[in-house]
């Protein structure tokens, strides 16, 4: 019978005895002098010792072993169970550990930068748009209340003409019906952006640096394409969570009033997703007979106006907090464009 040396103590008194451990069928055999033992091997329990400590068998009648034998003690009572073999093999070495939780992060870390936006743009999918309109409806109630935007010092005949522009822009078909909100926004400065459900707010201080018309269309057509591709919805589902989006599904927008209209409004876009909206743009342009090259002159026009400070400070909600820069954008395909005058 193969034997392998312990420390036993009784569990009355403190003092270890020395010990030797054998297995007979299924009975746990422990000898000290002349005290002889036999124990089930269902009732013993092992405690695997941490980094050099001792493993720690229990015993029945409440005497434990203590064995420096690792090796020995798992052949003698036939290896651990499946699910103490992972714990023991954490709690005999730091490194791995260690190791271990460093891949537990990197798992995190790839789930939400690969996962959660392949996970947020499938769902998304499946959002009504009238739930769509109603999350821009409390989002532009949400800027109002934070005094962001406020109404346009325009005359209304602006903001119907932008509208028009913009019908007569975008191909029939779309599953939205556009609307152009003209405001006033002199914390937020020269900007346009788009919301859930067909909403693209254009702020005053835009139209005072973008005044050419046709540079204005290829700012909103930019937009639409957010809109189209639901860009806006999918950053804000990201920001707060799936079970954001399973309530979207539903129909029911009341329960997120508050967390999507927040996260609506700081949302910033990926490099993808502005490409895809920069795509969307030069395609409705050329449709039209339009260079694509009018995106880069608006956006350089916005440039050159926060760079001299003809506009107030823009802040986090600035043009430049939501999109990329203008020099990766300034030569759509990679055409070549005459520099602004």
């Amino acid at each position: 019978m193969v034997s392998i040396d312990a420390w036993w103590r009784d569990g009355k008194s403190p003092q270890a005895r020395a010990a030797n451990v054998g297995r007979s069928d299924d009975e746990l055999v422990v000898n000290s002098g002349s005290d002889s033992r036999r124990y089930l091997l269902a009732e013993v329990r092992l405690d695997a010792g941490i980094d050099t400590l001792p493993d720690m068998l229990h015993l029945p009648d409440g005497s434990t072993l203590e064995v420096a034998d690792r090796v020995g003690i798992r052949r003698l009572l036939g290896g651990l169970p499946l699910a103490e073999r992972g714990s023991h093999w954490l709690q005999q070495s730091w490194r791995a550990l260690l190791g271990t939780l460093l891949a537990a992060l990197v798992v995190c870390w790839a789930a939400w930068r690969y996962l959660l936006p392949l996970l947020a743009g499938v769902l998304v999918q499946w959002i009504p748009v009238s739930t769509e309109q109603q999350l821009a409806a409390h989002t532009l109630q949400w800027l109002q209340q934070q005094e962001l935007i406020r109404p346009s010092r325009f005359p209304a005949a602006r903001q119907q003409a932008l509208q028009a522009r913009l019908t007569a822009l975008l191909p029939a078909g779309s599953r939205y019906h556009y609307q152009v909100w003209l405001r006033d926004a002199p914390d937020i400065g020269p900007n346009a952006f788009a919301l859930p459900g067909g909403s693209i707010v254009v702020t005053d201080q835009l139209l005072r640096v973008v005044s050419q018309p046709e540079e204005l269309d290829a700012i909103l057509a930019h937009e639409a394409g957010h809109v189209e591709a639901r860009h806006g919805l999918r950053s804000a589902v990201e920001s707060t969570g799936v079970l954001a989006a399973l309530t979207l599904i539903t129909g029911d927008a009341s329960s997120l009033t508050l967390a999507l209209p927040v996260a609506l409004a700081n949302a910033s876009y990926s490099r993808e997703h502005e490409r895809e909206a920069d795509s969307f743009a030069f395609a409705t342009l050329r449709r039209h007979g339009l260079s694509p090259c009018l995106l880069g002159y608006g956006l350089q026009r916005i440039e050159r106006s926060a760079l001299s400070g003809k506009e107030a400070e823009a802040g986090q909600h600035s043009w430049f907090a939501s999109h990329p820069a203008t020099s990766d954008r300034s030569q759509p395909d990679g055409q070549r464009c005459p520099p602004l005058q």
